[in-house]
C-alpha cells in the first residue's frame, strides 16, 4: 500500500507512484498540508522520494505515525486485503482501457470521506477524452441501494456536464450476472443468439437512474436491451383461437436502456475496440442493433395480425359452408317435414267425439212407439187354416 495515496487537494484523485513515474517530482513532498491520506486506514500520510536522482531510494508513502501491520498501516489486515483486492481490479481495466484508447487521459478516483473507510464499490476509472468524460465503476461486491445513491450522487456532482456514467460487471461473476438462457432474434432477417440475464435490484436502479449498465467479458462489451412479456389485443377481425393462440403472445423491447419491469434483460455484444471511434463512447454498433429489434418486433406483430385475420375469415368461410351443407341436406323418406308456421294441437276435431250415452231409469215410463216404426207382432197362428163362414 506504500505505492498509493488518495489526493484529498485533488477530488479524490488516487496516486499510484508505480504507474506515474512523475508523480514524485510533480507533486509537493513531505506531509504536503496533510493532502496524502492512506486508502485503509485515512490517516496522513508523507510522500518520500530521493534526495538526488542517483539515489536508489524508491519514492513512497508512508504513515505519519508510528504503528505495526503493513506499511505502519493500523487497518485489519482484510481491510487491506479488499482494498488492494479492489485496486488490482481497477487498475486491469485502467491497463485494459489504455490499450483501446491510447490518447485519453486516466486516472482512479473516490470520495475523499471514503478513505479509510471499507468499500462497497472500487474507485472509479475516469476516462477524458477532449470535453467529454466518461465514469466507469467495476464492482465485485454486491450493491446495496444506498452504495449506489451515494456514487451516483457524488458523480453528478463531480462531472456535471458531458459525463456518461458506465457500471461494468463481470460476465463471468455470478454475483452481477444471473444468466437466463438465450433468445434467438433476427434484426436483420438472419438468426443470432443473444444471452439472456436477470437484472439484479441495483442494475434495474442504475438502469433507471440513465447510467450504462453493461458486462464484460474479455475485449467484448455487453449492453442490455429490456423485455416485457405481452398478449396482443384482438381487433376486429382477428381470430386468435386454435393454432393461433400460442402466437398471441411476444414481448417487446426497451432500449437503449432497459425500462422498469422489465421480465429479463437481452445483451448485445460489441468490440470494446469499437468506443475508439467516438469521444463520447456512445455505443453506436448496439444501439443500431436494438433499433433494428425494434423494427422486426413492429414487422413480427403486423404478420401476426394479419395471420389472424386470415384466420377469422377462413373459419367464417368454414362455418357459412356448414351452413349451407346442412340447409340442402334431404329429408329422410316418409317423414312429413311440418312447415315453420304450423301449430300442431292434441285435440281431436269435435265431430271425432263420442257424446256420452244418455242414462234411462230402469223404471221410468217408455215412450209410445211411432206409427211408422211399429210392426206386425209374428205369431204360428197365420199359418193354420182358417175356417169357412157359412
Amino acid at each position: 500500500m506504500g505505492q498509493f495515496a488518495v489526493d484529498v487537494a485533488d477530488h479524490g484523485r488516487i496516486i499510484d507512484l508505480r504507474c506515474d513515474a512523475d508523480a514524485s517530482a510533480r507533486l509537493p513532498h513531505g506531509r504536503a498540508g496533510g493532502r496524502y491520506r492512506c486508502l485503509a486506514c485515512g490517516h496522513r500520510l508523507i510522500l518520500q522520494r530521493p534526495s538526488h536522482p542517483a539515489s536508489s531510494f524508491t519514492s513512497r508513502f508512508r504513515h505519519d505515525t508510528v504503528s505495526c501491520g503493513a506499511d505502519h498501516c493500523p487497518a485489519p489486515a482484510q481491510n487491506q486485503a479488499d482494498i488492494q483486492a479492489d485496486l488490482t481490479t481497477v487498475l486491469a481495466l485502467r491497463d485494459q482501457f489504455l490499450r483501446v484508447v491510447p490518447h485519453a487521459s486516466l486516472s482512479l478516483r473516490i470520495d475523499p470521506e471514503l478513505a479509510g473507510q471499507r468499500w462497497d464499490i472500487p474507485p472509479a476509472l475516469i476516462v477524458r477524452r477532449g470535453e467529454h468524460v466518461v465514469v466507469l465503476e467495476r464492482p465485485r461486491r454486491l450493491l446495496t441501494p444506498a452504495a449506489v445513491t451515494r456514487r451516483l450522487t457524488h458523480t453528478r456532482t463531480q462531472h456535471p456536464t458531458l459525463t456518461a456514467h458506465w457500471w461494468l460487471f463481470d460476465r463471468d461473476d455470478p454475483l452481477h450476472c444471473d444468466t437466463a438462457g438465450t433468445v434467438n432474434v433476427q434484426p436483420y432477417g438472419e438468426t443470432i443468439t443473444h444471452t439472456k440475464v436477470r437484472p439484479t435490484q441495483a442494475q434495474r436502479q442504475l438502469a433507471a437512474a440513465g447510467a450504462t449498465v453493461c458486462w464484460l467479458a474479455d475485449d467484448t462489451l455487453l449492453l442490455p436491451y429490456g423485455a416485457h412479456q405481452r398478449t396482443y389485443t384482438s381487433q376486429a377481425g382477428e381470430d386468435w383461437s386454435g393454432n393461433m393462440a400460442s402466437w398471441k403472445r411476444d414481448w417487446t423491447i426497451s432500449h437503449p436502456r432497459p425500462a422498469d419491469g422489465a421480465t429479463w434483460w437481452g445483451m448485445v455484444p460489441q468490440p470494446l475496440p469499437a468506443l475508439a471511434k467516438r469521444s463520447d463512447f456512445r455505443p453506436v454498433n448496439a444501439h443500431t442493433v436494438m433499433a433494428a429489434l425494434e423494427r422486426a418486433e413492429h414487422g413480427r406483430e403486423r404478420h401476426r395480425r394479419r395471420l389472424a385475420r386470415e384466420h377469422g375469415q377462413q373459419r367464417q368461410a368454414e362455418r357459412a359452408e356448414a351452413e349451407r351443407a346442412e340447409a340442402s341436406r334431404p329429408v329422410p323418406a316418409g317423414t312429413d317435414k311440418p312447415a315453420a308456421t304450423t301449430t300442431v294441437s292434441t285435440t281431436p276435431p269435435a265431430e271425432a267425439v263420442e257424446p256420452p250415452h244418455e242414462f234411462v231409469p230402469s223404471d221410468s215410463p217408455q215412450p209410445a212407439p211411432s206409427p211408422r216404426s211399429q210392426r206386425r207382432r209374428f205369431t204360428w197362428r197365420s199359418f193354420l187354416p182358417r175356417p169357412r163362414l157359412r
